[in-house]
């Protein structure tokens, strides 16, 4: 493993999945984490991110005038995905026009005890997104309104925008509910979104191949 270029490869892929190919987000994040000291299992991952990428050469993040002129962000988590250390990885996605143009990756720094904290906890990650893309916005049409966030757990919703903690989230550290204080003051605007027609949920797992080509169709990711 020595004489394989592994760092360079997955610099190179990085790049692709965080400029225009949001489709290999997850699977570049999930190769990146043994850059340090990778293996023969680790480099046959990244063979198969590169055919998959010679095999969809095609596929392009696109833009249309028909798309939403509103901006709307996703946010999504999977619980203890990660086997080694049983952390959650976060994903959130924001689109415009019918294409992201905003995505992250990023695994959780703790260990969530339930999917509602992994939830709520990807949060914090998506309301700090949307509140730059609100400065950037106030800064251009110097206005500002509630982003529109999308969330597929009911009880994470509850817990942001009502403030119902309870015996079971009460050790969920104190900064995480910035993200009830965020929602309060009009930062963004949180709704419940289907599993089906959540894009964010591409980020956070592996997907079979029918629902990657939904998760493509959903980001703008097209040929």
């Amino acid at each position: 493993m020595k004489k394989i270029t592994f760092k360079e490869a997955v610099g190179c892929l990085t790049f692709v999945a965080q400029v225009t190919r949001s489709d290999i987000a997850f699977a570049m994040n999930a190769v990146s984490q043994f850059s340090a000291c990778p293996g023969r299992q680790h480099w046959e991952a990244v063979k198969k991110i590169i055919r998959y990428l010679k095999g969809t050469s095609t596929k392009k993040l696109e833009y249309s005038k028909q798309g939403s002129t509103e901006l709307v962000g996703y946010s999504d988590a999977d619980w203890g995905g990660d086997t080694d250390t049983r952390k959650s990885t976060t994903g959130y996605v924001f689109t415009l026009q019918g294409g992201a143009i905003s995505w992250n990756v990023k695994k959780q720094p703790t260990v969530a005890l339930s999917s509602c904290e992994a939830e709520y906890m990807a949060l914090l990650r998506t309301i700090q997104e949307a509140m730059w893309w609100n400065n950037l916005q106030s800064q251009i049409f110097e206005e500002q309104h509630p982003i529109p966030l999308n969330c597929d757990n009911q009880s994470a919703i509850s817990i942001a925008t009502n403030g119902s903690y309870n015996p079971r989230t009460k050790h969920v550290s104190i900064r995480y509910h910035f993200v009830h204080n965020s929602l309060q003051e009009g930062v963004a605007q949180l709704s419940y979104v289907s599993t089906t027609e959540q894009p964010a949920d591409g980020f956070t797992k592996p997907l079979a191949v029918q629902k990657q080509h939904r998760f493509c169709e959903l980001v703008g990711v097209s040929d």
